[in-house]
């Protein structure tokens, strides 16, 4: 079982969207890993992947957040920062008890869930914004 990018979760800015899938297809590896028993080696490329990359994604979607006047940027970044403790979080876990099973499971579901989650509900809302108010999506 993997995870898959699916059109419905296009925010319709090109730069967030390619951001976007670019998250699911990390997921996805872990996932494939996990399903070959690989899962252990994969979980800490990961980690080391999103501790650079959430905050260039983000730095990028809350600059074209303010840029726009999008008036629940606040919101959406302290969406943002919750993301970051819980990847801090599931990081210390991993430190502390290693590439185990339930920690590779946990971080599974509480990444996928947030990221599904956060994309289809509160990003979806940006482009939405800018189609409504013409703003040129990047």
């Amino acid at each position: 079982m993997g995870i898959e990018w699916y059109d419905d979760l296009a925010v319709g800015v090109d730069t967030i969207d390619n951001q976007h899938k670019e998250l699911f297809q990390r997921f996805d590896a872990l996932l494939q890993a996990c399903n070959s028993g690989r899962g252990r080696e994969e979980i800490t490329r990961l980690f080391m992947f999103l501790n650079d990359y959430v905050v260039i994604h983000f730095r990028e979607e809350e600059k074209l957040q303010r840029d726009c006047g999008y008036p629940e940027f606040h919101a959406h970044r302290r969406e943002h920062a919750v993301f970051i403790g819980k990847l801090s979080e599931l990081e210390k876990e991993l430190v502390s008890e290693g590439a185990s099973l339930p920690v590779i499971v946990k971080t599974n579901n509480v990444m996928i869930d947030w990221l599904i989650n956060h994309i289809s509900k509160t990003d979806k809302k940006i482009g939405e914004f800018l189609r409504r108010e013409g703003g040129t999506p990047l």
